[in-house]
């Protein structure tokens, strides 16, 4: 009896974690990821939130869970790395958070693919535009902000182009404006496109495109596959050093799209502190 009692609990035992387990391997809540970069440009801190891949995504009424947890972070800028909207999903999840964000923070956009496959990109932007919203293509702006000011440059998707030429003009433009004392920005949808990063005088670029790579198994794998890199990515959700330029990939704010496992959506919040900060 005693060992039929103790098999039993056994089993029950193992079923319950392996239903925790589950559990949290599914979890589709928001969660909040930071990294902190340390530059000589600024002179005191500066806090920008990364916003990517939401594909209309709500996060409770009127978008209320999602634009709470930005409020929170007392943002100086929010960056808008694509495909805010989806081709599939109707626009009333991002017209409810960009409608509410424009008029409360500095934000600046990029297209994504997703948005491209609408066939109304140049409608979503000028909605985007009367929300208060910078829309980048190929071109950057000057932020003020309490560290000094800012360039953010940004670049549509490549897919937004007949040919590769489209894009690199539109890239080129954004890097003629770097190589002077302000600490300057990328946004840039794909994160794969790491020879044209790499040491390209952008002091960060950011992106999403990934979704973290849809299935992370933590120390084991970091990603199991996403678009435009494959099987196993490279550049799925993270920092990543490319010489003097840092690139910092979003996982993307989707989800009931496709399954994700051990990666949950996440807003981005990235501290820009002053090089002295670091010395002490």
């Amino acid at each position: 009896m005693a060992y039929g009692k103790t098999k039993k609990w056994m089993i029950g035992g193992a079923a319950l974690a392996g239903t925790a387990v589950l559990t949290a391997a599914l979890w589709q809540g928001l969660t909040l990821r930071r990294y902190a970069l340390h530059t000589d440009k600024l002179s005191a801190p500066v806090r920008l939130l990364l916003l990517t891949d939401l594909h209309s995504t709500f996060y409770g009424r009127a978008q209320r869970g999602l634009l709470s947890a930005i409020q929170a972070q007392t943002p100086d800028a929010v960056l808008l790395a694509g495909d805010m909207a989806d081709d599939s999903r109707g626009d009333a999840g991002v017209d409810a958070l960009m409608s509410a964000l424009g008029g409360a923070y500095p934000c600046c956009y990029v297209s994504g693919n997703h948005e491209v496959r609408t066939g109304c990109l140049e409608a979503l932007k000028r909605r985007f535009r009367s929300w208060g919203i910078t829309v980048l293509e190929g071109s950057g702006t000057l932020l003020a902000t309490p560290g000094g000011t800012l360039r953010i440059c940004g670049v549509d998707d490549p897919s937004a182009f007949a040919g590769e030429s489209g894009w690199l003009e539109q890239f080129r433009a954004c890097q003629a404006l770097t190589g002077d004392s302000q600490y300057t920005v990328l946004l840039s949808h794909r994160p794969e496109r790491t020879e044209c990063y790499r040491d390209s005088g952008f002091d960060l670029v950011v992106s999403g495109h990934a979704h973290g790579g849809q299935v992370r198994l933590p120390g084991m794998i970091n990603g199991l596959f996403a678009p435009h890199q494959g099987a196993f990515p490279d550049y799925a959700g993270g920092l990543y050093a490319l010489g003097s330029t840092t690139l910092v990939v979003s996982r993307g704010l989707c989800r009931n799209l496709l399954p994700r496992v051990f990666n949950p959506p996440e807003l981005v919040a990235l501290d820009l502190l002053p090089a002295e900060d670091k010395a002490l």
